[in-house]
């Protein structure tokens, strides 16, 4: 072996291929399903907290069967950065081949971070909504807001209305100034959390928060039957909400949400039982059974489904010629 190359693809490389969301969609459900049949390495996150409530994880995976994919995430989640004019979120993928281990491709992360987790709750949604689900209040005006809004839209096509809130006020109307313009057919509808909250709950039939906050504002006496409860951060959910209200609890990774138990973000334990999204996908377990049911999903996000996009990112990378090859190496000998 000499020269050995991999594709370099930046941030604006990615956003240039203009990968269809609907590909994203189905590439991850596809991910997913293969990680419920065993055929996937996903060893846990490995923390480094440099600083109070932030992260750098280095989340690696295979992904077997058909995919035969292999990578590593390095991302990074600094909440502070809002008020640098930085962005939260900072990452490379790594992309390795499954056979030989030799890189293959480096990636920014951003856009997959943000469009898989997106992905992962749009597709539970596809599963364990009701039938006529036209109406989500979102809490949080940040970007998985948006992005959530997004791709819901394309698994839920009766969604026509999004009650949407903030703490902080801002953030609300460059939330509308982003999302009418790309969902012209889904009236947008900025709430006060403090007082109207409740009466958006109320009419809605999928409740998802995406929020940095620690200290729990949604309570069990505040949701209803027949209600998909999405929390993206698990901490915002006063935790009976999982335990004693629930029908039906649906998470990404099992293991994982034990992971986040033992660092105390499930404050009344974990449920019993739960339905691993895959297995749902995969058709071995139950999405929602009855319009009655209440079902709570909790994805932490999972590096089998990075993987996942960065293959499709780093294939339809290839086939326009998008991106710069960068030497590795360029002889195997290397004692001087």
């Amino acid at each position: 072996m000499g020269k050995s190359q991999f594709r370099y693809l930046s941030q604006e490389d990615i956003l240039s291929l203009n990968i269809p969301y609907e590909q994203v969609i189905d590439t991850v459900e596809k991910a997913m399903g293969e990680f419920a049949k065993g055929t996937c390495q996903l060893p846990v996150k490995v923390h480094v907290n440099t600083r109070p409530v932030t992260y750098i994880n280095a989340m690696p995976a295979y992904v077997g069967g058909e995919h035969d994919i292999t990578g590593l995430k390095w991302v990074a989640g600094y909440p502070e950065n809002r008020k640098k004019g930085l962005p939260v979120t900072w990452g490379i993928m790594v992309m390795n081949d499954a056979d030989t281990g030799e890189v293959i491709g480096v990636m920014d992360a951003r856009w997959i971070t943000a469009v898989r987790t997106a992905a992962v709750a749009a597709i539970t949604a596809k599963y364990c909504k009701v039938k006529d689900s036209h109406t989500m209040t979102i809490v949080g005006a940040g970007e998985q807001g948006k992005w959530n809004a997004r791709l819901f839209k394309m698994v839920i096509p009766e969604l026509k209305r999004i009650y949407i809130t903030d703490i902080y006020e801002p953030a609300i109307q460059a939330y509308l100034d982003k999302m009418q313009p790309l969902m012209p057919d889904v009236e947008f509808i900025p709430f006060n959390m403090d007082t109207e909250l409740q009466q958006c709950i109320d009419e809605s039939q999928i409740l998802l928060t995406a929020t940095q906050r620690g200290e729990a504002f949604i309570f069990p006496d505040m949701l209803h039957r027949g209600m998909l409860g999405m929390p993206l951060e698990s901490t915002a959910w006063d935790g009976r909400a999982y335990t004693q209200v629930a029908d039906k609890f649906v998470c990404d990774d099992w293991n994982l949400c034990l992971d986040y138990l033992a660092a105390g973000k499930y404050t009344d334990g974990l449920p019993e039982e739960y339905n691993l999204l895959g297995q749902i996908i995969n058709g071995e377990k139950p999405g929602r059974e009855s319009e009655d049911e209440f079902v709570i999903s909790s994805s932490h996000g999972i590096a089998i489904s990075d993987v996942a996009v960065a293959d499709l990112v780093l294939k339809v990378a290839a086939e326009k010629g998008v991106g710069q090859m960068l030497t590795l190496m360029e002889e195997v000998d290397i004692l001087r």
